[in-house]
Formats: C-alpha cells, structure tokens, sequence
C-alpha cells in the first residue's frame, strides 16, 4: 500500500471506530453519528467519499459495512440516544 492508500484506510478505519463507540461523551456520541451518516447513509452529503474511499483501496464498501454491521454494532443505545436528544442544541 502506497501513503495515500495508507492514509485514506485509516480514515475508514477511525470512521468504523467511532461507528462503534459505546460510551457517553457527547463529543465521541457526535463523531458516531456522522461515520455512521457517511458508511450507511446513501443519502448522506459526504456518502459519495466513502464509495470513493472504499474504491481508491480495492475494497467493497458493502463489505466494510457487513463487518460493522455483524461485529461492532454500530446502533445508538438508549443512553446514547437520549444524550443526544437532550444536547443537540449544544454539540
């Protein structure tokens, strides 16, 4: 892998973290919002990066998003959800 694949890999692979964050900062709740919004969102506005992303380093994004679906989880729980329904004025 060349540096620009290096580097666009691991915005992918920071996006799947914060996908999968389980805690309750509203910082971090911010951050998995949107990797999830440009992972699985097709109508997202930044989706199309993602595709482009996934394709610049040989890799299906249906794949990437089967993984995250299957072993990290990226839903929202409740506590989560009710953070950011309480402080979206503020983050």
């Amino acid at each position: 892998m060349i540096g620009e694949e290096k580097f666009i890999a691991a915005i992918i692979e920071k996006a799947v973290e914060d996908a999968s964050y389980d805690g309750s900062s509203k910082f971090q709740l911010k951050h998995k919002v949107e990797a999830i919004d440009w992972m699985f969102n097709p109508n997202s506005e930044h989706h199309w990066s993602f595709l482009d992303y996934c394709k610049m380093i040989g890799v299906a994004p249906s794949r990437i998003q089967r993984k995250v679906k299957v072993h990290l989880n990226p839903k929202m729980t409740m506590k989560q959800q009710k953070i950011m329904k309480g402080n979206n004025a503020r983050i």
